[in-house]
Formats: C-alpha cells, sequence, structure tokens
C-alpha cells in the first residue's frame, strides 16, 4: 500500500515591496531610468512615513547611483533619492555581520557611500530645510559615519520638529541609542518608552517598545535570551504595545505596515505567547519581511514559516 505523501505549503518570499504596489511601481521606475514616472509617485507621497518607506524601498534598485546624479543639480527631490539610495547602497557594501567580521575594504566603501549619502542629504535641507524624511536618513547616516551622539540627537529633533510622529526617525535614533551602537539597554528602553507615550492610540511607534525588546533578547545567548522574553512583564509590554498599534481599532495600515506586524509576531514567537502570535501570523498572510526575522539565526522565510506554524498548531 502506498503511503500519500504529505503536501507541506510553499516557503512564502520576501517582498522587498512588501506588498505594495506602489513601491514596485517606483523602484520599477528607477531601475528603468524613468525619472519622471519616479519622481510622479514621490511627490504624490505627502504623508512623510510614506515617503520615507517609499524611498527606503527603493534602495534595492540597481544602477541608480549611475544616471541619477545628472538630475540632482537641479531637482531637490532627486538629490533625495540619491542620498536615501546611497544610504542603502551603503549598508549593502557592509554587510550584516558584526564589525569584527567585516573585511577592511568593506568598511572602506561603508563609509565612501556614506558620505555620498551625508552630502546629498545636507544639499537637500539646504535647499528644502522641512523635508523631514532628509533629516530622517541623516540620523542614519550619522551612526553609520560615528559622528558625535549630539549630531544624531540634532538631525533627529530637527525630524520629529517637522512631523513630531515620523516612524523613521524615531527607529533610527533607537537604533544610535542601542547598545552595539552608542548606547545603552537603559536609554533604548527609555526613549522607546517615551516614544509610544508620545504616540496617538492606533500608532505605530508603540512597536519601538517591542523593538527595544528584541534588542536586549539579540544581545543575549541560549537560555538567557529565551528566559528575558518569557519573563511576565516583557510578554505583557508586547501585549500592551499590540493593543495600542495593531490591535486597536485606530490602527492605520500605511504603506510598509508588515514590518510592524512581523517585528511583534517574532517577539510573542519569542516570548512563548502563541495565542498573541496566531492572529498576528493570520493577519500577514505571506507578508513577510526581512527585519526582524534577521535577528534570529537561519533563513528568514524558513523562520516564519516554522514560526507561523508552531502558533496556528498551539491555537487550533
Amino acid at each position: 500500500m502506498r503511503l500519500r505523501r504529505r503536501m507541506t505549503a510553499p516557503m512564502p518570499e520576501i517582498d522587498p515591496f512588501m506588498g505594495d504596489p506602489t513601491a514596485r511601481m517606483l523602484c520599477e521606475a528607477l531601475t528603468e531610468r524613468d525619472w519622471p514616472m519616479a519622481r510622479d509617485i514621490l511627490v504624490r507621497a505627502e504623508h512623510p512615513d510614506d515617503r520615507a518607506f517609499f524611498l527606503e524601498v527603493c534602495g534595492s534598485a540597481p544602477g541608480v547611483q549611475n544616471w541619477i546624479g545628472h538630475l540632482a543639480a537641479d531637482d531637490p527631490l532627486a538629490q533625495l533619492v540619491r542620498g536615501c539610495h546611497a544610504v542603502a547602497w551603503a549598508w549593502r557594501a557592509r554587510g550584516g555581520y558584526g564589525a569584527q567580521y567585516t573585511r577592511d575594504e568593506q568598511f572602506r566603501l561603508f563609509f565612501e557611500r556614506l558620505r555620498i549619502a551625508e552630502t546629498c542629504l545636507d544639499d537637500v535641507i539646504a535647499r528644502t530645510p522641512d523635508e523631514v524624511t532628509a533629516w530622517a536618513f541623516l540620523v542614519r547616516t550619522a551612526r553609520g559615519l560615528q559622528l558625535p551622539l549630539e549630531d544624531g540627537e540634532f538631525r533627529f529633533r530637527q525630524a520629529i520638529e517637522r512631523h513630531p510622529t515620523n516612524l523613521k526617525a524615531h527607529g533610527e535614533w533607537m537604533q544610535t541609542l542601542c547598545k552595539k551602537w552608542s548606547g545603552s539597554h537603559e536609554w533604548m528602553h527609555h526613549f522607546a518608552r517615551d516614544a509610544a507615550a508620545r504616540g496617538s492610540d492606533g500608532s505605530m511607534l508603540h512597536s519601538l517598545v517591542v523593538l527595544a525588546h528584541l534588542e536586549q533578547m539579540i544581545d543575549l545567548e541560549g537560555a538567557a535570551a529565551e528566559h528575558y522574553m518569557a519573563r511576565a512583564d516583557v510578554r505583557a509590554d508586547l501585549r500592551t504595545a499590540a493593543g495600542l498599534s495593531i490591535w486597536h481599532p485606530a490602527a492605520e495600515f500605511r504603506p510598509g505596515w508588515p514590518v510592524y506586524f512581523n517585528t511583534f509576531a517574532v517577539a510573542f514567537s519569542q516570548s512563548g505567547d502563541l495565542s498573541a502570535a496566531t492572529p498576528v501570523f493570520q493577519r500577514l498572510g505571506d507578508n513577510i519581511t526581512d527585519h526582524p526575522w534577521d535577528y534570529l539565526p537561519g533563513n528568514n522565510a524558513k523562520l516564519f514559516s516554522a514560526a507561523r506554524a508552531q502558533a496556528l498548531a498551539a491555537t487550533r
């Protein structure tokens, strides 16, 4: 008697555009050097969080640095694209590993490309001082270039003066305050809670509290990391943050929303709170994002699939 082979669900693929058709159109336009199309998309992205998301994902478009420079002298928006793209270009050169595993040549390219980004973004704010996205990306270049902490804070303050709940600026400044960069766990958690307190009900700023716990988790090893995430106070923080953001009736599902759901999916799974993880995975479907699954060792798609299967099985 032949046994029927059990069918397994196909592995979800990571979509760099997070299922957003406008982000895909923008990257296609930049890849094809269709500046009028790309420019029109960005002009219509009036909300600062939307514009930051689009400029973040367009970092994956190949060859942008080869042609957009000649447009930038007359068009601040082209210069903004060039600067934001150069940030992603720099981090690709550095790679995703710690400094001790990064070669000298990678660091050379990293700093060279960051200086291009810094120059472009400085030019943007000189011409259009209220361009929030430029200030937000400059928080990241300050961190990468290892500028004094005061420089990064100044840029962060300039961004939130213009858009108090800017997600990109808050996320980048919290990264700067992480222990692995220029801060400490205490600074990071304090900032995350302060930012969440300023966020309205439904704001994704509340996810910073969750991200801070994940940052502390990856600074621990083995059983210590598991014990930390399973602590009652940490699990309570995760549920409270979800109730004020992704689960709140006022939550806005703006472009890039899957990254926040994936943040909660990772955190609930790592904390063992599978009943909380289940509705997050159900809402996500196959909308997996690299971050923050890349905090865990292994293939991001496999990690997502295994965590989802475990959560769904536990709550049937």
